[in-house]
């Protein structure tokens, strides 16, 4: 019996069964399954467009824990999950008159369309909740605790690609138990794990923090398949690295390519249980908050990135560095932005040739620090006709006069020379 002969209420109860990302391809096989099919296809549609990006705050968590209890489906949806706490709104208790009554009064109207069993059944059916913490789990998402609400929705959402948490000086202690219980999770043939999908997470503190939650940004580094980690305003105090984890939690993930960290205050050995375990390092960057911590010993740091590392951003903020020694043994690395005051080593100024490697495309060097004679003494090595960076496109120093190529003239005057005494002159520099 072919498909097409079946009873047009065989096919609507098919149709209802099928996934999400298949609802298109199955509406496209006959124009019987289309016609029948078309309810299904325009909701997914809709919900393709309402929850494939969503940021959310304690109150947006409850209605879409809510709305996914009454429909499953919904959690397939989602792939950038953006959380926002905040630490004056931490439940609906304190979130009154503050919040909009409308909102408050459709959050009363989903819950009471939902059972207790529903909220039980969909908690059991993450596999990461304990039974003995259900009755607590689902008294704490009816008060509308964030920090339950926000695991929970990590838990529930699994095609998730990307995380953004937002903090607001507060600890989040039950989202970084279920990254913890989420990385313990054994492999299941019969259910995907949690997460699985994550390549892109982003710890962002408000700004202005005096000290803030650090261990959350490792915790998701060391998440399997992660590849981009982004931190911005992480600062705490020296030994608060230590306190907050940065020295026992088991290690970044292998797959990280792409490591951004914004005004960023981390001791040099957090940074480095942080990077130990990276072998495919790609891109780094490090704006720190304080003079020169950690940067000088950027060889050591990124050891394990020297023939993968292609980018290199490097700058404390505040004008004052520190030496960093040279670059020459990252093979690969391609583009370079640095503070210029760290190429100054007992206040002489380093030649390009013992910082830049070979292989270097486009350099920047940031700050007033770089005078006429510094400047001199850093490129005198580009009119020698021996010495070549057969790649280098752009050497650039971004000063208080602007962004301005330094290296224009001696480039060309170096290329002319090639031009006229090798004849693979066109291979090397096309």
């Amino acid at each position: 019996m072919s498909f097409n002969a079946l009873p047009n209420e065989l096919i609507y109860q098919i149709s209802q069964r099928v996934q999400p990302a298949d609802l298109e391809n199955y509406g496209c096989t006959s124009h019987r399954v289309r016609d029948i099919a078309a309810p299904f296809v325009q909701e997914h549609r809709q919900l393709r467009q309402e929850y494939t990006k969503i940021s959310l705050n304690h109150i947006n968590a409850a209605k879409l824990f809510y709305e996914i209890c009454a429909r499953p489906w919904v959690a397939l949806y989602p792939r950038q999950l953006e959380i926002k706490s905040n630490r004056e709104w931490r439940t609906f208790e304190n979130s009154r008159g503050r919040a909009p009554a409308a909102q408050m009064e459709e959050i009363r109207l989903k819950r009471s369309h939902i059972e207790e069993e529903d909220i039980w059944n969909l908690l059991q059916r993450t596999g990461l909740i304990p039974a003995l913490e259900m009755d607590t789990w689902a008294r704490e998402i009816d008060r509308g605790d964030e920090d339950y609400l926000f695991a929970a929705m990590l838990a529930c959402l699994p095609n998730l690609e990307r995380l953004i948490v937002r903090l607001d000086h507060i600890r989040l202690e039950q989202v970084k138990e279920m990254v913890r219980v989420i990385k313990r999770q054994t492999s299941d043939p019969y259910r995907p794990k949690t997460l699985s999908k994550l390549f892109d997470a982003r710890v962002i503190e408000r700004e202005g923090a005096d000290s803030c939650d650090l261990e959350l940004f490792p915790l998701l580094a060391s998440l399997p398949g992660i590849r981009f980690l982004h931190g911005r305003n992480l600062v705490g105090l020296y030994r608060e690295c230590y306190r907050d984890g940065w020295m026992s939690y088991p290690g970044a993930s292998p797959t990280i390519t792409h490591i951004s960290l914004e005004t960023c205050g981390m001791s040099v050995e957090g940074l480095e249980k942080l990077c130990d375990s990276i072998k495919t390092l790609r891109s780094f960057k490090y704006v720190a908050h304080r003079a020169g911590w950690g940067l000088h010993r950027i060889a050591n740091l990124l050891k394990n990135a020297r023939e993968t590392l292609e980018e290199l951003v490097l700058s404390t903020g505040s004008g004052q560095s520190r030496f960093i020694g040279t670059l020459r043994n990252f093979t690969a690395l391609r583009n370079l932005t640095v503070d210029s005051g760290m190429l100054i080593q007992r206040g002489k100024m380093s030649r390009a040739v013992d910082i830049l490697p070979a292989s270097i495309e486009t350099a920047t060097l940031a700050g007033n620090s770089l005078t006429r004679p510094y400047e001199e003494q850093f490129l005198a090595d580009l009119y020698r006709p021996s010495f070549s960076y057969p790649n280098l496109r752009k050497l650039r120093v971004d000063d208080s006069w602007g962004l301005r190529d330094i290296g224009k003239d001696r480039l060309k005057f170096q290329k002319e020379f090639h031009k006229q005494t090798s004849p693979s002159w066109m291979i090397r520099y096309r």
